[in-house]
């Protein structure tokens, strides 16, 4: 894996934007984070795959101290990501062109 991508595992969390409840919940290392330049890919066994791409990139927030919420166009649910390393995987992702609103 070279520079312009990266891969980390973490835990899950998917729930509705509105409603409440959770859909699916893994903890570590139940997921995986793999994102380029062109896009972010969020999965989990019991979820699936979340595919980002700058065109249905709504936001990714800051979640607490140790997730990163990302919020797309196509889905009515919010992934939250969780890493004991949330700083380093928002560095990472921003070397790549990923912001996350902090």
């Amino acid at each position: 894996m070279g520079t312009d991508e990266f891969s980390v595992r973490g835990g899950i969390r998917v729930v509705p934007k509105l409603g409440g409840g959770v859909r699916a919940e893994a903890g570590w290392p139940m997921a995986r984070l793999r994102a380029d330049r062109q896009s972010i890919r969020l999965r989990e066994l019991w979820a699936g795959t979340l595919v980002i791409s700058a065109d249905n990139l709504i936001a990714i927030r800051l979640r607490r101290s140790t997730g990163l919420e990302f919020e797309v166009t196509d889905y009515d649910e919010l992934w939250i990501f969780r890493s004991l390393s949330v700083d380093r995987v928002i560095g990472r992702l921003a070397a790549l062109g990923w912001y996350a609103e902090l």
